[in-house]
This record gives C-alpha cells, structure tokens and sequence, in this order.
C-alpha cells in the first residue's frame, strides 16, 4: 500500500536497538509464547509490519553501515567490526541518510551507540551516553547480578540488577526525550539502545517478566545437520553440542525481560511526542541492526544467516499516512533510508540503494556478507578470539536468500586495502554497475561463493527444521534478476 503525500515536513523518531530478534516481539510471534512488549505492539497495530526483513551483515559495524549510507559492504568495504578501527579507510564521499535529511532543514540527533567506521559522520548532535557495553554493569559487583555465563566464560547472556539499581542504560531514553521536548521542527532522532545486546543485564524490576521454566524446549535442532561454519560457530560461541539447556533457558528469559525493558523505554519516547504535540506528524520506526541466538543449535551470539541472526524486526508508523498492514515481501536493512526519503518526500540520492518499501517492487532476493576472510581475521575480533577450524583466519560468508531459498556459502579471502585503495583508487571487490532499480538485471561481477554451503527452502527454515539440498519438483528454479553477482548459478 502507497502512502499518502505528506501534507507538511514529518518530523521522524527512529528506535534502534542491538541483537533484537523479531520474534522477541509480540506482533512477530506465531507460537503459544507471547512475548510482552505492549508498546511496540500498539505500534505496530497502527503502522507497517515487515515480517521478512533481513539485515545486510548479521554483525553490528557493516550492518550499520549498510543501513546509513544505503549501500551494502560490498560497496562499502566494510564486511565486519575491523572496520571500526580507526583510520580504516572508506571509498571517498560517502554520505548517510541523517545527513541528507539535514541538508533539507531537519536537525538531527541520535543518543546512545553508534558502533561505525570513524571516517563516518551522521548526526548534528551524537551523544553516546548510556549506550556503552560497561554501562550496564558500570560500577557494580558482577557477583551481585547473579550473572551466566556462556561454557567458555566470554559472554554474559543473563544477570539481574540487585532492587534500587540505577540502569545506565535509561540515559538514551531521557537525553533523547529531554532533546524531542526542545527541539525545533522538522527533526530527525534516533535512540540508539545497546540492549538486547550483551551483557543481557536487565533491571531489577523487569527480572521476572519471563522466567526460564517459559521456555521448555530452546535448542530445538540440536540434533539436526548443520553447516560446517555454523557448527564451528557454535563452538567458538561457547555452545557447541555439549550447549547446556539451562543456561539457553535462562538466557532466553534474561533476554525477554530486557526487549520487554526497551518497549517500556519507547512508550517514554511516545509520551514525550505527544506532549510536545507533535505525535500526529511524527513518523516512528523501530528496528534493529541483526538478530541473536540464544542457544538453538548450541549457539549464541550473531554472525550467521540462520532465521534468529540474519531476520531484522521492522515497523513503521506514520499517523494518517500509512494504513496498517502486515507484509511478507522480502525487505532489507539498507531499504530503510529509500523509504524514509519517500514518506517526507525528499528525493533519494543515486548513490543509496534499496528501494521505497511503499513504492517500489519487491525483489526476488536479497544478498547478505560478512567477514574479511583474511589470515588475521577472527570471529571475535574484539577478543583476538575465534579461528576457522583447521586453524584459518574466519572465513568471509555469504548469503543469498529469497521467499523461498536460503543459500550460504564461503567467499574468497579478503587482504587488507592496498596503499593505493587507501588513496580512493578501485577496489577489487567495489562493483562497476550496481542493479537498474526497475527490476532489470545490471552487470555485476561474480560473487565467487565457492566451498562449503548450505542450501534450504526457507519455508523450511522458519518451522525450524533443516531442508534438503534437493530442489522441490514444482515449479521451475526461481531467476532473481536483483540477486546480487553468481545467483544464477546456484542450483539448490
């Protein structure tokens, strides 16, 4: 459904979160388990739900990058969190949507994390209080918040802040609300929140929202065939096959009460529109960079292209403009700035790619990267944690998915940028033509997936069940015109 022209400049309130899965959320859940998110919820019952939107990079810095400047890594070169280094060098003259919304009158904030290459300036105003990975446990005892802990001790997925807590966090939701109250319109903010991300610390009074005993069965699969990079994934995690199932009990509880801490942190942010009156030409988004595992498969963490890492939630309200609706057309991160140029009509630069999910056709598959591929890459970069497992550097992964297909697969490895790459000459992995936006194929160069892959229906996928290699016989193989370089020759 097309939305209607806007009537006036609309002012934009952007909630941003980390590692939040769509099915944490109530509007997104198809099981017997609902999740309580009673904010978001409303949202979502007076704006546009996207159930199968799917981030370009199930890591946090390419995944925002993609989202901002509309173009996915393989333009970008930003393929995992190294590039948040700095002096890490990016193709000249990238621009983010926050700065073009900016060149057309909006003043721009965001509160909370940023987490991108430090060549990139989006905001006018970036305060980056409360959104720190300290910040939930700033200044506390660890032993007070009765935290677990994956087997390899690297990764809180569950802790519970001792009653009378202050929660660092909440800084994002009051400097962002405190800013919305005297800002002058149009304007453009984002709350940016850590969370669901870990540390999974959640605030004592939302501890017992859920509790383990709500998730009986959470390692379904765990016996079923995987890929080769996703089990070795799985072990680096700190899962793996011997995955204990009450810590991904508890794990799955901590991470509940805190998605149920961050829709009570945007019905602040509503509250604070409305009191401004400014709620009724005011659009609002709510998404996040990737996914999350919690144990299924014995893994936990992102980084892979299964349902829980690689789906994105998506909603979009605008009161008066856009009717609600539930859509099940393939969506992308790097879509979002497209869309938004359009609701405030404002004419999408060349260089962002994506589409208007309002107006434009929906593509017969998206493609998704990760990873550098080099020698000194690892999983965990930040850790210097995570070889593949004959003792290479992590390898650089793919993923080419549409309604019905999901197909991983390795890609050739990645050096670091040359001096001359450095100095803005062309990159071997940047491509000449990008895909005409009508649909029509555009030259590309090849993808290179070469290696070990996992192909599956992803119908399959989403009952949670591992699908075979072979092709249904209905139907011929689908010919996606805007998948990104090789799909053709994929033969599922």
């Amino acid at each position: 459904m097309q939305s209607a022209p806007p009537a006036g400049p609309l002012n934009l309130l952007w909630l941003y979160c980390d590692e939040l899965r769509a099915d944490a959320l109530g509007c997104y859940a198809t099981g017997p388990f609902r999740p309580h998110t009673p904010a978001i919820d409303e949202l979502a019952a007076s704006g546009a739900v996207f159930k199968e939107c799917y981030t370009n990079s199930p890591v946090c810095v390419p995944s925002r990058t993609a989202l901002l400047t509309g173009q996915p890594p393989e333009r970008t070169g930003v393929y995992h969190n190294e590039a948040y280094a700095d002096g890490f060098p990016l193709p000249p003259g990238l621009t983010t949507f926050p700065e073009v919304f900016a060149r057309h009158g909006y003043r721009t904030a965001s509160f909370g994390k940023e987490h991108i290459p430090a060549g990139l300036t989006p905001w006018q105003l970036h305060d980056p209080a409360g959104g720190a990975m300290r910040d939930p446990l700033s200044g506390r005892d660890p032993a007070d918040c009765a935290l677990t802990v994956t087997p390899n001790g690297k990764t809180v997925v569950a802790g519970t802040l001792p009653e009378g807590q202050p929660y660092g966090p909440a800084q994002v939701t009051e400097n962002a609300a405190a800013w919305i109250a005297q800002a002058q319109e149009p304007f453009l903010v984002r709350a940016s929140f850590l969370q669901p991300h870990t540390p999974v610390i959640v605030p004592h009074a939302y501890g017992q929202v859920h509790r383990p005993e709500d998730f009986p069965d959470v390692l379904p699969g765990s016996r079923a065939p995987v890929s080769r990079f996703e089990r070795r994934f799985a072990e680096v995690s700190g899962g793996g096959q011997d995955a204990d199932p009450a810590v991904a009990r508890r794990a799955h509880a901590a991470y509940h009460n805190l998605v149920s801490w961050v829709d009570a942190q945007l019905a602040v942010l509503m509250d604070a529109l409305r009191a401004k009156g400014v709620a009724d030409r005011t659009v609002v988004v709510l998404t996040s960079d990737h996914g999350a595992h919690l144990g299924e498969n014995g893994t936990y963490g992102k980084h892979t292209f299964a349902r829980g890492s690689h789906r994105v939630p998506l909603i979009i309200s605008a009161p008066g403009r856009l009717a609600r609706q539930v859509r099940t057309d393939l969506a992308q991160s790097l879509d979002l700035a497209r869309t938004l140029f359009g609701l405030c009509g404002i004419e999408a630069p060349e260089s962002f790619d994506g589409r208007d999910l309002f107006h434009d056709p929906a593509p017969t598959g998206i493609f998704s990267t990760i990873g550098y591929g080099a020698p000194w890459s690892r999983a965990f970069r930040n850790q210097q944690h995570g070889t593949y497992d004959d003792g290479r550097g992590w390898p650089r992964r793919s993923c080419i998915r549409t309604d019905r297909y999901r197909l991983d697969a390795h890609r050739p490895d990645r050096r670091p940028p040359t001096t001359r790459q450095r100095r803005g000459g062309p990159r071997p992995d940047r491509p000449r033509r990008r895909p005409r936006r009508d649909g029509q194929p555009g030259r590309r160069p090849s993808t290179g997936l070469r290696g070990e892959g996992l192909a599956r229906p992803a119908s399959e996928e989403r009952r949670g069940c591992r699908g075979s290699r072979r092709r249904p016989a209905q139907g011929p193989r689908p010919q996606d015109p805007g998948l990104a370089p090789g799909a053709a020759a994929w033969r599922p």
